[in-house]
Formats: structure tokens, sequence, C-alpha cells
């Protein structure tokens, strides 16, 4: 029994860091935007110690993860550093910070993906969710006021100090990032807020109906004034997901019509709002002359293809082992250049091909999308019995896995995070049956 309480309080200990992780990656943006500008390069990696120390705990009580993929992306992890070490000293001769970087950014936060599901179960889930659901009401107050504040106004600053700004859309209004240093973070959230929320429409007794409505208005409203393609881009995933589970079930099918008749009273009632009226007319704008700009390259399916392609296309030019680990990174280039822009390429793919060059960069982009028709997978499979939420937290972070930026420390704790908690609900009923503890 002695041995028991200490496990589960030890499992207890590595929830609570966790969740903390999860409160930093929300809250960071707050602190280097507006509580501690003049900290916001050291902020950058805040959630670094506490991933290193949430690892320690574990390996502690054994709970360190030593499955086939953790092992892969650790074997390869050591690999990638030596080779980048070794270039870094006899050939590129760039900062061994900068190399240390590249790895952090490919590697450091990659096991925490397959420690959640060891500490969280389904339960735990769902109860992350609420607290997800609640903090989307005050963030989609603070991205409407963001919306209709002025570009140069105290509220629409970027991390740091200085007089940066965030980006702005079309017509004058900036993109709302809410809580977060870039707009990035706040489509991410926007996305893992739909999933709950989807998850409480169609499977009934999972949150109030209270909340479900005032998530939902808020949600549609956040979006609405985003004037961000990849926010609808995002949401609508995690409804395609949506419709993909109830497909799989034909009883959850049957009542989907609460889903569909909520959905539609409540984007009706918001599109009588004039600032969404506003958003919605930005948004529009924004798509028209995007789409116009990229005509020539394809469309927005061009370019998103084109993202994948690239790096083959130039793999005669690059280098056997790259051009050096880290270097394809924001803060790669910041520590190289002074300068924060990409040096290598915009795309994931880009980056990492042309980092550690096509053999070694392969090798970790193969392994990236064999885990993600794993996610994806395994979530289906779970949706098949009945139980969606694995499914529609895949839609968070299937693509992400694939192809998302891991160099945006926020986009890489949105894709570890969510990625997690999808392999966290796609457990086995039995395993969670006898959870007792949650998150409350």
């Amino acid at each position: 029994m002695n041995a028991i309480f200490i496990a589960s309080r030890e499992t207890s200990k590595l929830r609570y860091l966790i969740l903390f992780y999860f409160f930093l990656l929300i809250f960071e943006g707050t602190l280097r935007k507006w509580l501690l500008p003049q900290l916001s390069s050291p902020l950058l990696l805040i959630r670094d110690p506490v991933v290193i120390w949430i690892y320690i705990t574990a390996f502690t009580q054994n709970l360190f993860p030593r499955d086939r993929f953790t092992m892969s992306f650790l074997g390869l992890s050591y690999l990638f550093l030596l080779v980048g070490l070794l270039e870094a000293t006899m050939a590129s001769g760039h900062p061994l910070s900068v190399v240390l970087y590249g790895w952090r950014t490919n590697f450091l936060h990659l096991p925490l993906l397959f420690l959640i599901p060891k500490v969280f179960k389904l339960e735990d889930v769902k109860e992350l969710g609420r607290w997800v659901l609640m903090l989307m009401i005050p963030m989609s107050v603070l991205m409407i006021y963001q919306f209709a504040s002025p570009v140069g106004h105290f509220i629409n600053r970027i991390a740091g100090e200085g007089d940066g700004l965030q980006i702005t859309s079309v017509m004058g209004k900036v993109r709302p990032a809410g809580t977060f240093s870039f707009t990035t973070g706040a489509v991410q959230y926007l996305s893992l807020a739909a999933s709950f929320i989807l998850y409480g429409l169609i499977q009934k007794n999972i949150y109030s109906n209270k909340l479900i409505i005032l998530a939902s208005i808020s949600l549609l409203a956040a979006v609405a004034v985003s004037g961000s393609r990849s926010a609808l881009a995002s949401v609508g995933t995690i409804v395609i997901m949506g419709i993909i589970a109830l497909l799989l079930n034909p009883v959850l099918l049957r009542q989907s019509y609460r889903f569909v008749a909520l959905g539609l009273v409540i984007a009706v009632s918001l599109g009588l709002l004039p600032f969404v009226q506003e958003g919605i007319e930005v948004m529009t704008t924004r798509l028209v002359l995007a789409n116009a700009a990229e005509e020539g390259a394809g469309g927005t399916g061009g370019r998103f293809l084109g993202s994948f392609l690239e790096p083959f296309l130039q793999i005669d030019r690059l280098p056997f082992w790259g051009y050096g680990l880290g270097m394809g990174t924001n803060a790669g280039s910041g520590l190289l250049t002074g300068k924060v822009e990409f040096l290598l390429a915009e795309g994931e793919w880009g980056r990492v091909i042309f980092e550690s060059g096509a053999i070694l960069g392969s090798f970790y982009l193969g392994l990236r999308v064999v885990l993600a028709i794993w996610l994806f997978l395994q979530s289906l499979a779970w949706a098949g019995k009945g139980e969606i939420l694995a499914l529609l937290l895949c839609g968070n972070c299937v693509l992400g896995v694939i192809n998302g930026q891991l160099g945006q420390a926020t986009t890489l704790g949105f894709i570890v995070f969510c990625a997690g908690l999808c392999l966290a609900a796609a457990q086995d009923l039995t395993r969670e049956g006898n959870h007792e503890n949650s998150l409350g």
C-alpha cells in the first residue's frame, strides 16, 4: 500500500508539472508582452527547464517513456547533435549556442508527447477541457478588444521592449494575438477550444449547456475578428474530424441535431453584432486579397504543397550534412545576424532539410509522418468504439506533427501538448475506469 501511495503521489506531482507547462504555454506571451518585456528573450525558453524537471521526475519514478517512437527520436537526436557539433567546429564555424538551440527545437520537448498519456487519463483530459472552455470566454473578450483598438495601442504590442506591433490584416486592423506573443498562438488555442466544444455538443453530459453555449459564442466571435485564414482552416479541420466521428457512430449522428441547431442559432445571432460584421468584412477582404496574391503560385493549395517540395527541388545544391543545425530557426538567425528572420526556409520541411541535409533530415521528417499517421489511426479506431475526443484532439496536432514549425516556441508547445492529450484520450477504457484522480 505504501508503494502504491508513493507512486500515486509522484504521478500527481507529474500531473501538476505538466499543467504548469500548459499554463506557461498560454500565458508566457502575457509575460513577454506586458509584464516583463525586458526579459522577453529568456522567457521564450521558460518551458524548457519545466520540461527537463518533468523528465527528471519521470526518470526517478521509472515513468519516462521507452516506446519505439521515443527511442527512435532519442537515437536521432544523438546523431543530429553529433553531426551539428562536428559541422559547427570543422565547417560552418557558427556558435555552439545555435547548434544547441536547433537540437532543442527538434527534440527536447518530443518525449513529453509520450509521457502525458502515462500521467493523464481520459477523465483528466475532459477536466482540462473544462478549463480550456472557461478560459475561451476571457480570451475572446481580449481578442475583440485588440481588434477594436488602434494598431499602435499598448494592448497590441509585440513581445520585448521597443515599439513593435502585432501583424496587421487589412483595413487597418490588427490580427489579435490574445495572451500570446503572436497570432499563431491564438489560432492554436481557438482550435483546441473547438475540439472540446464539439465534444461537449456531440456527446451529452460532458460539460454544462451554459458553458458550451458561452464557449461557442466566444469561439465564433474570436474567429470572426481573428483576420486569420489559419484560424478558419484550423477550426474547419476540427469540424471535419467531428463529421468523421459522427459518420463512424450512427447513434451520435442521429443526435447531432443538437450540434447543428445550436451552431446555427449562435452563428445567426452573432452575425447581427456590429463588431462581428466588421470582423467578417475584414476576413472576407483578406481572403480575396490573399488568394489573388497567391494565384500565380497555384493558390493556397499550391503554396501548401510547395512547402513540402521546395527543399527536395534544391537538393543538388545542398551540402551533404546541410548548412548547420539551428540555422533555420528564428532564434538561430538572431544569434547569427542579430535579426529575427528565415535564413534558410520559411517552411518546416525546408528548415529541417537545409539544416541537416537530405539524409538525416528525411529520416527525421519521415518519423514525424509515421507518428502522425499512427496518431490518426489510433484516434480513428477509438472513435469507432464511441469515444470521439481523441479524434477531435488529433485535428489539432496531426498536421503540426507533419509540418508544424517547431522553431516557433508556442507552435512546438501546442503540437506536443495536443498530441499528448490525444494519446491520453485514446487509452483503453479499462485503464481509465479505475482512475480516481482528476485535475480539479
